[in-house]
């Protein structure tokens, strides 16, 4: 094959590997098989499935019991979805016991296969005191002891993405929500989650949010392209075909060196 031919392949390739990585975000991961659930459930173990709740509001604090909620666990059909506009909110709840052998830091997380889908809103932990804020700290997991968790998300841009919610632990690593279940099949258990149909215009996630005693409230941009981050992606697409035209720049000049010897 002819240098020219392979350099064009290869930057066609390219190009169509990133177009190909979208569609694969939509897919449910029902499995996690990055995590070593022997460590996993040595330290976490979760009794029942959260629940998510979703809010049709613009405003905080969000009020009242919701407008919708599913259990998030798999069904025959897959994963239960939520239809939502972007502005919304998510509010998920769910419980795990730490039974690791020692004190550590822990962490809440969620997580979707692709994209900046959710802005996180709040995080809340119980362990029996009642409900704290954590912000965006990690908080003290004490062994043997049930953690109520609560996260509030909103929805910032439109897309169709599996949810999932989880923990991470000192030392160990990220852990997400699955029932504790023996033997651990191939691939780990089923995880806990929902598909989350989200549709709208993309959302700043502080707009018509206000914070006490912040001047940032309602107009802190987070999602508003850059001039540098836009100069950068245009400089990257020149950079490649830049790469291409002298790929067949330089065939072309051996062609014609070999001609001439």
């Amino acid at each position: 094959m002819k240098p020219p031919s392979i350099a064009l392949i290869i930057g066609i390739g390219l190009i169509l590997l990133g177009l190909l990585a979208f569609p694969g975000g939509a897919r449910a991961h029902e499995q996690e098989t990055s995590v070593d659930w022997d460590v996993a459930y040595a330290n976490i173990q979760v009794p029942t499935a959260p629940v998510y709740t979703y809010y049709a509001t613009q405003t905080l604090p969000l009020t009242g019991s919701g407008t919708r909620t599913v259990i998030g666990q798999i069904g025959p059909t897959g994963y239960p979805t939520i239809a939502m506009n972007t502005g919304e909110y998510l509010v998920i709840t769910w419980s795990f016991r730490y039974v690791g052998g020692a004190a550590v830091r822990g962490d809440l997380f969620w997580i979707t296969r692709l994209g900046l889908d959710f802005a996180t809103i709040g995080r809340y932990i119980d362990s029996g005191s009642g409900r704290q804020w954590i912000g965006s700290s990690s908080f003290e997991l004490v062994p043997n002891t049930v953690y109520s968790a609560t996260l509030v998300v909103r929805s910032i841009q439109p897309n169709f993405r599996h949810l999932h919610v989880g923990v991470s632990v000192q030392n160990v690593g990220n852990i997400p929500a699955a029932p504790t279940v023996s033997s651990i099949p191939p691939g780990g258990p089923t995880l806990y989650g929902v598909f989350t149909d989200a549709n709208g215009p993309v959302v700043e996630p502080l707009a018509g949010v206000t914070i006490g005693n912040s001047p940032f409230s309602g107009t802190f941009l987070l999602l508003t392209p850059w001039p540098w981050a836009v100069a950068g992606f245009v400089g990257q697409v020149v950079l490649g075909f830049a790469f291409i035209g002298f790929m067949w720049w330089y065939a072309r000049w051996e062609t014609r060196r070999g001609a001439k010897t």
